[in-house]
């Protein structure tokens, strides 16, 4: 079940916050930044616990499929997880999946000029062939929508939270030359915001399950076995 929508995160930062603007004139934080917050807290979160989007792809009877055919792909971030061969009839028949391995070079990345691509180089998968592609995505989080697991809401809060902060102590040094003995009092307050942006940003990793957070591509070795002997997924050595 996913999370609020983008209005719910507000509504949330805003009871830890309080009312808003925060400060004055050119160093108010606003709506605005208190949007662009949770615009940086979702690419964070997306780097720790990435979409994992799974779409089933038609073979042409060619061997190179761009990778802009994957509805949510995103050529800076995206890294395919693992390729069902021959999928379609997967579950209806009871079938043992067919994953393919980059590693043994059943599929490889390719790039010409302008395009990115996965290819077979041993194979042509015709129109009566299904593979399915398991890969990361960004997670969106709009007024509308979300990818964002319910489980997560709270991450997502306690890292905006903290990313504000830290904009609240950037306008704080660029107050220069307060009036006399206002230096300490804004000095002190920078300490404050400091404190709780490093504060809420251990809430975040809290939030995510322990004291440390591994990138994406580090949580699992998907070239490995279950005790079972069941495969895990494959990755990429790109992402190694």
């Amino acid at each position: 079940m996913p999370t609020g929508n983008r209005g719910t995160i507000r509504t949330r930062m805003r009871r830890i916050l309080g009312s808003f603007p925060i400060f004055q004139g050119d160093y108010s934080l606003s709506s605005s930044q208190l949007d662009e917050a949770i615009v940086q807290a979702l690419k964070r979160y997306s780097r720790d616990q990435p979409q994992v989007i799974i779409e089933d792809e038609t073979g042409d009877s060619g061997r190179y499929y761009p990778l802009s055919n994957l509805a949510s792909w995103d050529n800076d971030f995206s890294e395919i997880l693992a390729i069902d061969w021959d999928a379609g009839t997967r579950v209806s028949s009871d079938e043992m999946p067919q994953f393919l391995s980059e590693d043994d070079h059943d599929w490889e990345y390719y790039r010409d000029a302008s395009t990115r691509y996965f290819f077979f180089p041993n194979r042509a998968p015709t129109s009566s062939t299904t593979f399915r592609v398991t890969y990361t995505g960004l997670h969106d989080l709009t007024d509308a929508t979300s990818t964002v697991p319910a489980q997560y809401e709270e991450a997502i809060v306690y890292l905006a939270v903290s990313r504000l902060a830290l904009m609240a102590m950037i306008r704080l040094e660029k107050q220069l030359d307060p009036p006399q003995g206002e230096n300490f009092s804004i000095r002190n307050k920078g300490s404050g915001f400091k404190t709780v942006m490093d504060m809420y940003e251990e809430l975040y990793i809290q939030e995510l399950g322990g004291k440390e957070v591994p990138a994406a591509s580090a949580i699992k070795e998907y070239d490995q076995e279950f005790t079972t002997k069941d495969q895990y997924i494959f990755h990429g050595r790109s992402v190694r």
